[in-house]
């Protein structure tokens, strides 16, 4: 048996299926091209998040992907490695990515259920990864 009930799941595009109404809004919807400015529904989008987070200007990233790529990329430069949890999303299903668009490189750090480690860990890696990188710059 089939239930009515809408079954909205925003986890990727091909989960939910739009409903009629869904569809309607999507053609009526005033549409623009982001990349010359004229896409207006961004930009309030946009705006009404930036005040949200009393920030300057917002930037809607289509994907989760382009999302993580973007904030990963605002703190490594190209060649540089970050940490990485072993259960951490960008890890397990977004692997191919980061090295081929961002350059990065991720040292893997073991951690728990939450895919998160605990400080100690990450200054010791850090430290770890300083003296690797002194050993193959300083080194006769």
């Amino acid at each position: 048996m089939q239930s009515n009930a809408i079954r909205l799941d925003f986890r990727s595009d091909t989960v939910t299926r739009p409903t009629t109404q869904m569809r309607a809004a999507m053609a009526a919807a005033d549409v623009g091209d982001d990349v010359l400015g004229d896409d207006f529904t961004v930009q309030a989008l946009e705006a009404r998040v930036a005040a949200m987070f009393g920030k300057d200007a917002g930037l809607l990233l289509p994907t989760g992907t382009m999302a993580n790529l973007a904030a990963i990329m605002s703190h490594c430069q190209r060649g540089e490695e970050y940490l990485c949890a072993s259960g951490a999303h960008t890890y397990l299903w977004e692997a191919g990515a980061l090295p081929c668009w961002a350059r990065s490189s991720r040292s893997l750090c073991r951690s728990g259920p939450t895919a998160r480690f605990p400080s100690r860990i990450y200054t010791r890696r850090l430290r770890t990864t300083i003296r690797i990188l002194q050993s193959r710059v300083w080194s006769p």
